[in-house]
């Protein structure tokens, strides 16, 4: 995006998305079966993905994932706020990917530079958005007691805002029972912005490693 107006006086932002909606509407046509199939047909995510809005990280492009194949929740700083925390829309979206559509897998995405989580630490914002990043509060306040050295606060930071919001999924009676059943599972991921690499936090090691090096080959 560039901002602006053009020498006719249209917004050259809006420009620009009319533009990239018609290159949308050739690759449209050169796929129609595929998408006419996606109108037509229930949806089925393979993964509820709860992840930041931040522009620069999109969760098809990191994932290679097609359209149909993502059930994304996106806000500031990936949030999940705790069941009868009387915010309704996340909960809503959990509700209706886990009951409604069936999907078995959560991810909570972070990522690195989060300016949700960078907020906290430059003083508390006004209005919507100060009560909206007071969600990240519990992972400062852990990391300010654990006396991480400045260098290293943020990423840390980062990391156990995630694990805060494993566990407040687990608020969720939904959540906290398919998992108990063993029918649910729930993944914390940070996505390292400068290699483009996702890291996950092993639940067993309680230590976070590259999501390749935690994949099973096939016959093992």
């Amino acid at each position: 995006m560039t901002g602006g107006k053009d020498d006719k006086g249209v917004d050259l932002d809006i420009k620009d998305a009319i533009e990239g909606h018609q290159r949308f509407l050739r690759e449209f046509e050169r796929d129609r079966a595929f998408y006419e199939t996606l109108a037509t047909s229930k949806q089925t995510p393979r993964l509820l993905w709860i992840g930041c809005a931040d522009s620069r990280v999109v969760p098809s492009q990191i994932t290679n994932a097609e359209p149909g194949e993502l059930f994304e929740i996106r806000n500031i700083a990936n949030v999940v706020p705790p069941a009868g925390s009387g915010d309704a829309a996340v909960g809503a979206a959990i509700e209706y990917g886990v009951g409604h559509l069936g999907i078995d897998d959560i991810v909570v995405c972070g990522h690195t530079g989060c300016g949700g989580i960078a907020a906290l630490l430059e003083g508390t914002p006004d209005g919507h958005l100060g009560r909206w990043v007071a969600y990240t509060q519990p992972a400062h306040k852990l990391i300010a007691a654990a006396r991480v050295p400045e260098a290293e606060r943020m990423t840390a930071t980062v990391q156990a805002h995630v694990q805060f919001q494993l566990d407040n999924l687990l608020t969720y009676p939904l959540v906290r029972e398919g998992v108990a059943a063993g029918t649910l599972n729930i993944h914390g991921w940070i996505y390292d912005m400068e290699r483009g690499a996702l890291i996950a936090y092993d639940s067993i090691s309680g230590e976070w490693r590259g999501l390749a090096d935690m994949a099973v080959p096939e016959g093992v």
